[in-house]
């Protein structure tokens, strides 16, 4: 029945593919979440096959889940570190969903993942990354059943390779010295069976970032690539292109926003740019439709074609609004609003084409 789902979630994101070029994102509604206003948040994930969403809530010390086929909140999960002064330390961070959306694993600030069983809602066990910082962002290799997560706050920042089989043996652990300021999201490519992980800012050379490229099989780093901007986000929008929301927040010249870098695979060189379609946040991508999406820090929503590589929209959303997901089926982006002076503070905005 699952299998069924996820090809009829495919064909029906074929079928609107024609017409999502033709009419642009607005907003079409949100989600009520109860509870303290949402003011600090870590990823949120959606299980494209149930259609349930997972948001990592620091503010409430939770996971909040809410389902898109409903557009409602369904519950929060307790038992996570919550928002401490400091912010390395805080929790809950990165979450992926893993064994066919049986679990979810989210990373935390005592440097554990906590293991969700969706039967129950309940932590059912905890993984040690055997750090003193957080645990932070996470990206699942589904055909190796492996799950990366980086401690991007210890000295030195570094990555693991966890398997999703039973045991959840820590396969191999890589250090990285190399980055001078976090390690940032991570996405599994899978032609390769490489993880990409994007790395602010280079220790070597401070005007410039990195893109560090591993293989999970062996727990060894491949090669660092050097990027000539300070990527925040990535998304691999195709078997041979990846996607990078760059940042000008670093460097000599400081400022807001940023460009958009075009990563080329198989050269394993930056081919180009979109300017002024990057800056501090989130991205995801929807294949069944062509379009790639970064919501960023500063409150401004990027719509991409990953095939013109062409930008389409920039949405005003909301500051601080950088945790975004998009539900492939329906085509629908959910975008969490931390602003408390948003008409909706600590809600789910929910950016659609009807």
């Amino acid at each position: 029945m699952r299998s069924r789902y996820v090809m009829l979630a495919a064909i029906a994101a074929m079928i609107s593919a024609s017409s999502a070029h033709a009419e642009g994102l607005k907003k079409v509604g949100e989600i009520t979440i109860p509870g303290e206003t949402i003011t600090d948040i870590g990823i949120m994930a959606i299980d494209q096959a149930s259609g349930l969403g997972y948001l990592a809530d620091k503010t409430n010390k939770g996971v909040v889940v809410f389902d898109t086929k409903t557009n409602k909140f369904v519950t929060r999960i307790s038992g996570f570190i919550g928002r401490l002064k400091d912010g390395d330390a805080s929790g809950p961070n990165g979450v992926v969903v893993v064994k066919d959306g049986d679990e979810v694993w989210v990373s935390d600030g005592d440097s554990t993942i906590k293991v969700i069983d969706i039967k129950t809602n309940t932590i059912t066990r905890t993984l040690n990354t055997g750090g003193k910082k957080r645990a932070n962002g996470m990206a699942l290799g589904g055909p190796i059943n492996t799950v990366i997560v980086a401690n991007s706050n210890d000295a030195p920042p570094y990555l693991s390779f966890i398997s999703t089989d039973a045991g959840n043996e820590i396969i191999g652990k890589v250090l990285i010295p190399e980055s001078a300021e976090n390690l940032e999201r991570s996405a599994y490519h899978a032609p390769s069976g490489m993880f990409y992980t994007a790395i602010p800012v280079s220790s070597v050379d401070e005007s410039k970032g990195l893109l560090a490229q591993t293989d999970p099989k062996s727990g060894k780093m491949v090669k660092l690539h050097e990027l000539p901007c300070h990527p925040h986000s990535l998304s691999i929008v195709s078997d041979t292109t990846i996607f990078l929301g760059c940042s000008n927040a670093h460097g000599a010249n400081k400022k807001p926003g940023g460009d958009m870098a075009i990563f080329d695979i198989p050269s394993a060189k930056v081919v180009g740019s979109l300017k002024d379609y990057g800056g501090n946040g989130g991205s995801t991508a929807n294949p069944g439709v062509g379009q790639y999406y970064h919501s960023t820090s500063g409150g401004i929503l990027m719509v991409v074609d990953t095939k013109t590589k062409q930008g389409l929209q920039q949405i005003k959303t909301s500051r601080g609004a950088r945790s975004a997901a998009v539900h492939q089926a329906t085509g629908r982006l959910y975008i969490a609003v931390t602003d408390k002076n948003q008409p909706c503070p600590g809600c789910i905005a929910i950016y659609g084409r009807n």
